[in-house]
C-alpha cells in the first residue's frame, strides 16, 4: 500500500495528506468510492483537512470531494486493481488509524506519525525490530533521506522507537521499546478473526 501511494502521489505531498490518502485507499470500495466518517477524520489529528484534500485534488488522485454532515465523500481517479479485498483493507485501515493517532505518537508531527506507521508495517511480525533499505523507506514516505532520519530522531525523542541506526551502509535498522502490535505475515486465512493483525501483503 505504501508502494502504491509512493507511485501515485507527487513526491512533495504533505505527510498529513499521505495519512489521509492511506485511509482513503484502505477504505474505498472496488469502484474507488470513499466515505470517511467525520469522527474518523477528526481522530486522525491531521489539523485542517481542506488543504489536504486540495493537495489530493491537485494531484488528480481524487476528484469531487464533498463534505457532508456525516463526513467526506470522494472518488479515486484510478480504479483499484490487484489489491487485497475490502475486508483485509478495512482492518488495515483501523490498525493504521490507531497506530498513527495513539497516545505514544499523538503529540508528534504528522511526518513522524507517518514514518511510525510505515516502520511498523515493515517490522517483522512478532519481533521488536525491523530493517530495510533506507532509500526505499524514504521514498515510501515521500521524504528525502535526511527528512526520514529527522523523523526517526523525533520518534526516538518521544520514546516511540528504542533505537534506529544504519547497518551495512544503506539499510536502516530500528527497534521498539516493546514488541509492536502483531501483524500477520502472509495472506489472511478464514480462521483469522477481526482482531487479528494485518496481513503483510496489504502493506507492500
Amino acid at each position: 500500500m505504501f508502494s502504491l501511494l509512493a507511485a501515485s502521489l507527487p513526491p512533495r505531498t504533505a505527510p498529513a495528506a499521505r495519512l489521509l490518502a492511506l485511509q482513503c485507499v484502505l477504505r474505498c470500495d472496488r469502484s474507488g468510492s470513499i466515505a470517511l466518517p467525520r469522527g474518523l477524520v477528526h481522530g486522525l489529528n491531521l489539523g485542517p483537512t481542506g488543504p489536504l484534500w486540495q493537495q489530493l485534488l491537485d494531484a488528480r488522485w481524487v476528484h469531487t470531494v464533498a463534505e457532508t454532515c456525516e463526513g467526506f465523500r470522494t472518488q479515486l481517479n484510478d480504479p483499484l486493481t490487484g489489491l487485497p479485498g475490502r475486508g483485509p483493507r478495512a482492518r488495515a485501515a483501523h490498525w493504521a488509524s490507531v497506530q498513527s493517532s495513539g497516545a505514544s505518537v499523538r503529540d508528534a508531527g504528522t511526518a513522524a506519525r507517518l514514518a511510525s506507521v510505515m516502520l511498523l508495517a515493515h517490522t517483522e511480525p512478532g519481533l521488536g525490530n525491523g530493517a530495510a533499505d533506507s532509500h526505499m523507506l524514504a521514498r515510501m514516505c515521500g521524504m528525502a533521506l535526511h527528512e526520514l532520519l529527522a523523523t526517526t530522531r523525533e520518534l526516538l525523542d518521544y520514546g516511540v522507537l528504542e533505537s534506529c541506526s544504519f547497518i551495512g551502509g544503506e539499510d536502516l535498522m530500528w527497534s521498539w521499546p516493546e514488541a509492536p502490535p502483531r501483524r500477520k505475515a502472509g495472506p489472511l486465512k478464514a480462521k483469522d478473526t477481526a482482531e487479528s493483525d494485518q496481513p503483510a501483503d496489504v502493506w507492500g
